[in-house]
């Protein structure tokens, strides 16, 4: 039998769609699949890295954060 799991169903993300990559544990912007690999570029801009398919999935979403307490003290 071989190594990679063919029995899980891929995660296929959409270009444009933000995507975690589990082995660096960084999100990025899918941009392309070529020779196998999957393009992502950081949200922020910069430099592309690749990645394995079975190392996406859909980014989480992100934390409702806490109001800033300082911004309430500045609205009064």
């Amino acid at each position: 039998m071989s190594p990679l799991k063919r029995d899980a169903a891929a995660y296929r993300p959409r270009v444009g769609e933000l995507v975690l990559d589990s082995r660096t544990g960084r999100t990025g912007i899918y941009m392309d699949t070529i020779g196998g690999e999957r393009y992502l570029r950081p949200p922020d801009g910069g430099c592309e890295w690749t990645a394995r398919p079975e190392h996406l999935g859909p980014a989480p979403a992100p934390a409702e954060q806490d109001p800033d307490p300082a911004a309430a003290t500045r609205a009064a």
